[in-house]
């Protein structure tokens, strides 16, 4: 019997214009009322989560929770505590940085809150401050207050300078951060140890689940760790192909109320 619901946001509840379906948000509902916990589990500040937070109408009990930043935050969403989380080295945020210098790219870094930005702002960045309903700051590192936490920083460029970054990367990225490739523009650097899959196995636990209770419904390079770790693990139709192959199942995609699908289906 499935008892929480993890569902990524972007490609996954969101369609292609970056709204949750009538459909959607009825299935949703419907497995919140039939006692199942639903958990937002996205790469997305959760400044950036509020709105359709409220818009699916989800409890706001003191068992409940969103996943944010790809695993590095657990929130609870009665008043959006930090419970848990993974932070990122000043030092090391800087040395990250200095990779930027031969390309055309931003080096961007969260707390739970803001987006912030070094170097000139390109059209890409202001094109996914925009996706996240978010305003850009620009901080340079050498400002970054030392008591400001950073939970996850990222490299946002064109995807062929983004992949000519990838294939020059160093041993030290590899060595002091978890690596992923969320999107086409975007390359992330996680603190070592926090993912998705971890985050959620954590919150299972907390919350007295075991992972053949849980199920995880998503279509990114980054919802891999939580596809290993859930029971009933959903790509959804659009998802790329390491998902699908991740996967125990294959749902329709998020122009087709996928997640919907999911739900009715195998939970």
């Amino acid at each position: 019997m499935i008892k929480l619901i993890a569902i990524d946001m972007d490609g996954t509840l969101l369609n292609e214009h970056h709204l949750v379906t009538d459909k959607v948000k009825k299935a949703i509902k419907e497995a919140s009322n039939a006692g199942i916990k639903i958990v937002l589990c996205t790469g997305r500040p959760v400044h950036a989560v509020y709105d359709y937070f409220e818009e699916l109408d989800l409890p706001k009990d003191e068992e409940d929770y969103v996943i944010s930043l790809n695993g590095t935050v657990v929130q609870k969403t009665t008043n959006w505590e930090i419970v848990y989380s993974h932070q990122l080295d000043h030092s090391q945020l800087k040395k990250a940085e200095q990779l930027i210098e031969p390309f055309e790219m931003n080096f961007t870094y969260f707390d739970e809150k803001a987006y912030y930005y070094t170097g000139k702002k390109t059209e890409m960045l202001q094109f996914d401050a925009d996706l996240l309903g978010m305003d850009a700051v620009h901080l340079p590192l050498e400002e970054l207050p030392e008591e400001l936490t950073i939970f996850k920083a990222m490299y946002v460029a064109e995807e062929t300078e983004l992949d000519h970054l990838a294939a020059s990367m160093p041993a030290f990225i590899s060595e002091n951060f978890y690596p992923i490739r969320s999107l086409s523009y975007v390359l992330e650097l996680l603190p070592q140890g926090a993912n998705k899959g971890e985050a959620l196995t954590g919150l299972a636990t907390k919350l007295g689940f075991s992972m053949d209770e849980v199920m995880a419904i998503g279509d990114g390079e980054n919802d891999l760790d939580m596809m290993k770790v859930a029971g009933t693990s959903v790509a959804m139709g659009n998802a790329v192909d390491s998902i699908k192959l991740t996967a125990k199942y294959v749902s329709k995609s998020n122009q087709e109320d996928g997640v919907a699908h999911a739900i009715y289906e195998w939970a």
